[in-house]
This record gives structure tokens, C-alpha cells and sequence, in this order.
């Protein structure tokens, strides 16, 4: 089984991966890895994650953690086509960077089908805008914080630790409270997955805020520094009754959990449609394009 104790060994084969895309950063894959089943294994000096589909999708080898060229990629499969092959699973590759597939497309023994979803994009951000909130299409936006510090005066912010998580909780489980929507259901809330991180959360790098105002917890952010510029947001939830909280929150995290910071990286939308306005709005620079793989043999 793959857990949060595997951090040492992934953070380290991590910083040799190239890799953009924000599902390969350790946080996010202990905070998933319930609803994906992954089972790990250690080949060719890189860390292999297979899952049996889970709750989410279909079986599946995630990119390999490590560095790794096309012979060793090909080792890689060749090792784990009978473990697929036994179970009658196709051979799905996936989470694999535009940078790396030519190493797919071009190895040896096998063909390769490969296929994208934009709603699987990733939102990459200038960070120092998200800070300063400058330009014109971040107006918007800069209204909403002044806003919120008008309205709000007395409001706090503190780094985000441990013992905040039955506040985190139970301010993620009230949003689903009001929607009607089941907490505990992996396909529709991410509260199973924040409680994870929380109950990991001496054996992970976790960064992170939250805002409070009269005392009480009204936004808070979980992230990961993925590299040494760029940071990721996994988790950002607030109490919309505040105006303008989300851009506060969205603000101070990058200010003070990750100053160093020249990027942003705030994940994907998964196609809902409210999601992708909200990230839309915040002026991405690009995006992250996402690409599987569904390999055959060819000999």
C-alpha cells in the first residue's frame, strides 16, 4: 500500500521527475489515494503507482516518480505488462507531461494511443499578480479584498497547523450541508480527502492559512511547494456569507505560506462550470495539458 510514510522516498525521486502537473505532488496523492487504491512499487530507481481504478476512473499506472529515460520506461512496462495482463486490464499510462511523450510515443515494442481531456487542465498563475492583484482583469478581484478588509477590520490570519482540523472539517462539511451533498462520497466532496492530509499532517509538507473573524474559521488553503518556484493549491474553502473571502484567503496564502513563490499552480476544473469561471477569472498564463496513454504491444 502506498501512504503518507512514503514521503521521504517520493519527495525525493519527485525533485528528479519532470513533472508539471499538480496530481504528482505528494500531498495530493495521499490526500486521493483512498478513492484510487494505489499500490506501490519500485523500478528502475523510480516509484510506480498502480490502481486498480478505485472510485474515480479505470486501472491505471501513474508517470513514474523518478528520472527516467525511454529505456528505462520501457523496463518499467515491460516489467508490469503481466501483472495488467493477469487481471485483464488494459494498459493505461497516465498524468503524463506534454514534455515527456515522445518517450511514449517512440518506445520500442509498443504502440501507443494517447488522449487528453481539457477539463483535466491544470491553471498556472503568475504568483506576484495573485499577490498584488494587479491589472486590469484582476480589478475585479482587488474590489472584493478591499472590500473584505473594509467590512471585516478585525479579521486574522494564521498559518494553517494541525489542530485546525475539526474547524477545516466542519467548514467543508456545512458547504455540503447546504448543497445537499454527501461528505463522505469521493465523487462529489473533497472532505475525505482533507481530512486525510490532516490526519497526515506531521508526515507531510503541508502549507497553508486560514482566516478568522470573531474567532471563527472562515477560509482557510492547503498547498504544496512543488518545486522551488512553484506553488500549489490542493484545497481552498471559505464561507462565500463573507464578502469578498475568497480572494482574501486566495491573497494571503500566496503572501505568507509561499512567498517565494513565482508560480501558482491552482489545479484543474474538472469541467463544472462555476469552477472553471472562478479559476478563469483569476488570469491564468497558460495551461498544464494532461495526457494518458493506452498502450499495446506491437511484437
Amino acid at each position: 500500500m502506498f501512504s503518507a510514510l512514503d514521503g521521504p522516498l517520493y519527495n525525493r525521486l519527485h525533485q528528479l521527475t519532470r513533472t508539471e502537473i499538480s496530481d504528482s505532488c505528494l500531498n495530493s496523492r495521499v490526500a486521493w489515494n483512498a478513492g484510487f487504491n494505489y499500490r506501490k512499487v519500485l523500478l528502475e530507481g523510480s516509484l510506480c503507482l498502480i490502481s486498480d481504478g478505485g472510485v474515480f476512473t479505470t486501472p491505471h499506472l501513474t508517470w513514474p516518480i523518478g528520472e527516467l529515460d525511454r529505456d528505462g520506461l520501457k523496463r518499467i512496462v515491460d516489467t508490469l505488462w503481466p501483472v495488467f495482463a493477469a487481471r485483464q486490464w488494459p494498459f493505461r499510462l497516465m498524468y503524463i507531461d506534454e514534455d515527456n511523450l515522445d518517450l511514449v510515443r517512440d518506445m520500442p515494442g509498443y504502440r501507443a494511443k494517447l488522449a487528453y481531456d481539457p477539463d483535466f487542465d491544470d491553471y498556472l498563475y503568475d504568483a506576484e499578480e495573485l499577490r498584488q492583484l494587479s491589472g486590469k482583469s484582476l480589478h475585479g478581484k482587488r474590489n472584493y479584498l478591499n472590500r473584505f478588509c473594509r467590512i471585516y477590520p478585525g479579521f486574522e490570519y494564521r498559518p494553517i497547523v494541525r489542530e485546525d482540523r475539526e474547524e477545516a472539517l466542519f467548514l467543508v462539511k456545512s458547504w455540503c450541508d447546504e448543497k445537499g451533498l454527501d461528505c463522505l462520497n469521493f465523487c462529489i466532496s473533497d472532505y475525505r480527502a482533507i481530512r486525510q492530509v490532516f490526519d497526515d499532517f506531521a508526515s507531510l509538507d503541508l502549507r497553508g492559512g486560514s482566516i478568522r473573524i470573531g474567532g471563527k474559521m472562515t477560509a482557510f488553503a492547503l498547498g504544496s511547494l512543488m518545486n522551488a518556484d512553484t506553488a500549489v493549491i490542493h484545497f481552498e474553502k471559505a464561507d462565500a456569507k463573507y464578502d469578498g473571502v475568497y480572494a482574501a484567503i486566495n491573497k494571503f496564502v500566496l503572501d505568507y505560506a509561499f512567498p517565494e513563490a513565482r508560480m501558482v499552480n491552482r489545479e484543474e476544473d474538472m469541467g463544472l462550470r462555476n469552477l472553471r469561471k472562478a479559476k478563469e477569472s483569476y488570469s491564468p498564463i497558460r495551461m498544464i495539458h494532461k495526457y494518458e496513454a493506452w498502450l499495446q504491444k506491437t511484437d
